[in-house]
């Protein structure tokens, strides 16, 4: 039947159609094998110890990069091996000769490809002495895990504690730094959920958090408060950024904690230091102003006592009021006491304050991205109250960072200048800043008590607070600035005496001050 000859079993079998179907079959497979080979960049050898002939496949002369005419090719291998594995291979090879058995890796440098990984594996093929084995470039594995190993040793020994975890919120690694932090060992906090350090007033932040990574979103230096195993409250600033498989699909979340908690404490010593300092100069100002009237009142009430024709019921009355006058004034003079005696003048110098300062307000400032530059050019001793220097530096520089718009830059210089004015030698404070610039309608009232433009946030007490101490340590205090679109800047430089000598505030003509910063 013509169908029955399209199938060669039915067929009768020719002469000599077994060997040529199993050549062609042989060599099917070895083609197949050799396309693995390449496909899996690995190469087939076969070693006699004995002889100590060897045979390689076409793929071992591409991983080695040699040609397969060369007649000594062993030496060409050998010239290319890592000097250090080298030296070892002599007793890999007798291994093998004596267990049947190899297995290891080493360097090799490509002619072409450079520096490589090679794994070389074999075994006994029979009873003879013949051995069969592979060799692979494993170059890339080996780079993956030495980054791996690199990764791990830089979140092993951070200072800031490196967490991650997966898209439901529960835990998947906590390293040495987040142990410290916390109080929790990785073995009790893997597995349960990151609330757990979490405030019960803060935990719909989690919500907010986990939408933003599934979505691959970054979240940068988000300052918050965590909670650690014995309950205390830590202020944390968080940047957390999403964990991807190879393919690109959010898997999780990588989180790093730094602890802020001493910063947050500095910066609440400063605002209570300035809400203290503030009270006190009100109360100072308030007291002062009250013994004036206070003591006419005093003089008319002992006036009127001295009246002859006062009835006596009425110089009760008098006696009663002069005794509260008595108390009043008392607490007058207490108030200006306790202001006056609180606080005592000493050698300092304004370039160590200032360097405080910028170490304080630096994480503020680099939340903004804001450039903090800091030039001691001179720093001569003056004679001051340290804490009213300090606030005084304080409250321009947070001012600043708080006009300062992001990428924008700060520059305090300190330097010993000439005063004419002040009649001697001194020394310069200037804070200058690419901020927006104050307009010139408002800069008259910037130094009036409870004047601010910060709404909802100032109470207007800081810039006359600076004012008032820069008077009381007989300096001056001037302001510049501009608000010209893309060349705005603002710049508050302070004069103070090396004792004080001067008098009253006035605009400064110290040669010094020609070199303006912009």
């Amino acid at each position: 039947m013509a169908s029955e000859s399209k199938f060669p079993s039915q067929q009768q079998k020719q002469p000599g159609s077994n060997s040529r179907n199993s050549g062609k079959l042989t060599e099917l497979r070895e083609e197949h094998f050799h396309l693995a080979e390449a496909a899996a960049q690995m190469g087939t050898w076969e070693w006699d110890p004995v002889t100590e002939k060897n045979k390689l496949s076409p793929e071992m002369y591409q991983i080695f990069g040699t040609d397969p005419s060369d007649v000594d090719h062993l030496a060409s291998w050998q010239k290319n091996v890592h000097p250090e594995d080298l030296a070892k291979m002599p007793a890999y090879f007798e291994q093998a000769n004596r267990t049947g058995n190899m297995e290891f890796e080493y360097r090799y440098r490509h002619p072409v490809k450079g520096l490589r990984w090679l794994y070389c594996k074999g075994a006994r093929i029979d009873a003879e002495s013949r051995l069969l084995g592979i060799v692979m470039d494993v170059t890339d594995r080996k780079r993956a895990e030495e980054a791996r190993l690199r990764l791990a040793a830089i979140v092993q020994s951070s200072d800031d504690a490196i967490v991650s975890k997966d898209l439901n919120g529960i835990v998947t690694s906590w390293n040495p730094a987040a142990e410290k932090m916390f109080g929790y060992k990785p073995e009790e906090i893997i597995g349960r959920p990151i609330t757990t350090i979490i405030p019960p007033e803060l935990q719909g932040d989690e919500d907010i958090i986990l939408a933003k990574i599934r979505r691959g979103e970054k979240i940068d230096h988000f300052e918050t408060v965590r909670l650690t195993k014995t309950g205390e409250q830590v202020y944390v600033s968080i940047t957390i950024s999403p964990i991807k498989d190879e393919t690109g699909r959010v898997i999780g979340a990588a989180k790093i904690a730094r602890d802020v908690s001493q910063r947050k404490k500095a910066e609440e010593a400063l605002r209570t230091s300035e809400k203290l300092a503030s009270v006190g100069r009100l109360a100072a100002t308030v007291a002062h102003e009250i013994n004036n009237p206070l003591a006419a009142v005093v003089n008319l009430i002992y006036l009127i006592k001295k009246d002859p024709g006062l009835p006596a019921s009425v110089k009760q009355y008098v006696t009663m009021a002069e005794e509260d006058l008595g108390r009043i004034g008392s607490l007058t003079r207490q108030t200006l006491g306790f202001y006056r005696e609180e606080r005592g003048a000493a050698p300092v110098r304004l370039g160590e304050l200032a360097r405080t300062m910028v170490t304080v307000f630096s994480p503020k400032a680099g939340n903004k991205s804001i450039h903090l530059d800091l030039q001691v050019r001179s720093d001569p001793e003056i004679h001051a109250i340290k804490g009213e220097i300090r606030q005084l530096i304080a409250n321009l520089l947070g001012n600043s960072i708080d006009a300062v718009p992001r990428n924008g830059s700060i520059t305090l210089r300190v330097t010993a200048v000439q005063s004419r004015h002040h009649r001697g030698a001194g020394v310069r404070l200037t804070i200058a800043d690419s901020g927006p610039g104050i307009p010139e309608s408002i800069r008259a009232r910037i130094f009036e008590p409870f004047f601010t433009t910060k709404k909802d946030v100032g109470t207007g007490l800081g810039l006359w607070i600076c004012k008032n101490i820069v008077e009381k340590h007989k300096g001056s205090l001037r302001l510049r600035s501009s608000t010209t679109p893309g060349k705005s800047w603002t710049i508050f430089s302070i004069f103070l005496p090396p004792e004080g000598r001067s008098t009253a505030e006035s605009a400064l003509t110290e040669s010094a001050s020609q070199s303006a910063l912009t």
